[in-house]
């Protein structure tokens, strides 16, 4: 691994000492960032040249379903259980081994083509070793840096055997895993459990969980959405704090049934709490914890979750983040008097820090990557500003603003994961006909799973 050249950047680093720089150089050394200044000279380095660009740190998805990938378009419209009846009970059972791999590497792909260099694949449709073992070969196959959330099945009661919430965690697959392929947690795909908790489960089975992930040093995570009459525990939460099964080893997704109270005790124990707020919008009845987690002085996170409901891509969910909790912010600040309510409200450059350093901090990685600081991992994305929506956003923009309200897709050009190029003047480098027959199988698995017709 050689060295790289970022030259004339416009630098928004994220790292508080380091800030924004108009015109900068990085220097990448193997797969860390070894220099960010103006001048840097390596003869011996690859340049690219950046001016004109935004240099930024990689986005972190920290809670994205990738084996749904191939199912996009079909839920926007589902209410109630529908998720639950028609994917868990019904296609996740359909799924094989093929069926994830092709979904994981191509949505893995399509992570890096939006500017996301690290995710958080909560894999929940797992039923055999094999399955999550096509689902590992996908993610380390495309390149991205990825938390792996091992996840168990759901499917639909059956009279006379254990529903699943109340089956624990697969001991014996955590244990083949962690003493395994995933033992190391310097590799770029690292393991978690992706646990039931107490909305999904039982108490027992969530204390399982935890201790079972702990006993592995793994960190677990769980959805925690439903009203306290709809969860399975609605005491769950307090009673895990009062156990001392609440920590920095604990993500909580979702939370906006929480009260304010619950999700105090949550984050006072350490946890972090990542919100998807397309999901939230399209399904809940109350605003996103994103704020919330912020005034009680926790670090929000961002993840997209429902490829079948929506886009996957960070860069809209950065958007509609802001936008949602800028609205919330509005009717807050102006019923207290505030007013205009902008001075006080969420900014952009928060929602740049929830989809960057918030998520590394989800996914314990705040010490590799999340900003753009020498010694941490080279996760780093340039950005274009030349194309029509993003014209005349450089030299005076707001880096923010520009990121969080203008950018898309095609603007993203260059995306370096641990010091590899994997997108460069705005291809993937993945090889054209290997992409090509992957389109081919997710068709084909899109098919079967749903019965041969959309």
């Amino acid at each position: 691994m050689g060295r790289i050249l970022i030259r004339a950047a416009t630098v928004m680093s994220l790292d508080d000492a380091l800030g924004d720089i108009t015109c900068a150089d990085i220097l990448i050394d193997g797969n860390r960032i070894a220099d960010i200044r103006p001048d840097i000279a390596a003869a011996d380095a690859e340049v690219i040249d950046a001016r004109g660009m935004i240099a930024m740190p990689g986005l972190v998805n920290a809670h994205h379903h990738t084996w749904e990938t191939g199912l996009r378009g079909i839920a926007a419209d589902w209410a109630g259980t529908d998720y639950r009846d028609h994917m868990h009970y019904g296609m996740a059972l359909r799924f094989e081994a093929e069926d994830n791999y092709a979904a994981t590497l191509f949505g893995a792909l399509a992570q890096i083509d939006g500017g996301t260099t690290a995710l958080f694949d909560w894999c929940h449709n797992l039923r055999s070793p094999e399955m999550a073992d096509a689902s590992i070969d996908a993610l380390e196959e495309s390149g991205i840096r990825a938390v792996f959330g091992h996840g168990m099945a759901k499917p639909k009661p059956v009279a006379g055997t254990a529903p699943y919430w109340e089956t624990p965690h697969s001991r014996d697959e955590i244990r083949r895993l962690r003493t395994g392929r995933l033992s190391d947690d310097e590799r770029k795909v690292t393991l978690a459990m992706a646990i039931l908790g107490p909305d999904l489960g039982t108490y027992e089975v969530a204390c399982a969980d935890i201790r079972l992930a702990r006993e592995y040093g793994l960190l677990s995570s769980a959805h925690t959405w439903g009203r306290p009459g709809q969860r399975m525990v609605p005491d769950g939460m307090r009673r895990l704090a009062a156990e001392g099964l609440l920590g920095q080893d604990h993500n909580v997704v979702h939370g906006n049934n929480l009260d304010d109270g619950e999700l105090k005790i949550i984050l006072d124990a350490g946890c972090t709490v990542t919100a998807t707020p397309l999901a939230e919008m399209l399904t809940a009845d109350c605003t996103a914890s994103l704020g919330r987690v912020a005034a009680l002085g926790g670090h929000p996170s961002l993840g997209t979750d429902l490829a079948p409901h929506f886009s996957a891509s960070m860069l809209p969910v950065m958007r509609h983040a802001f936008l949602h909790q800028r609205e919330a912010d509005n009717r807050s600040l102006a019923a207290n008097g505030l007013w205009p309510p902008a001075r006080h409200a969420t900014s952009t450059r928060d929602v740049m820090a929830w989809a960057t350093l918030g998520g590394a901090k989800a996914l314990r990685l705040d010490d590799k990557i999340g900003t753009l600081t020498t010694g941490k991992r080279a996760d780093l994305v340039l950005v274009r500003t030349d194309s029509m929506h993003m014209q005349g956003l450089l030299p005076a923009g707001n880096l923010a603003h520009a990121a969080v309200m203008y950018a898309e897709s095609t603007d993203v050009d260059t995306v370096i994961i641990d010091g590899i190029i994997r997108k460069r003047a705005g291809k993937l480098c993945y090889p054209a006909k290997s992409l090509a027959r992957l389109r081919e199988r997710l068709l084909a698995s899109r098919q079967r799973i749903m019965g041969h017709h959309d």
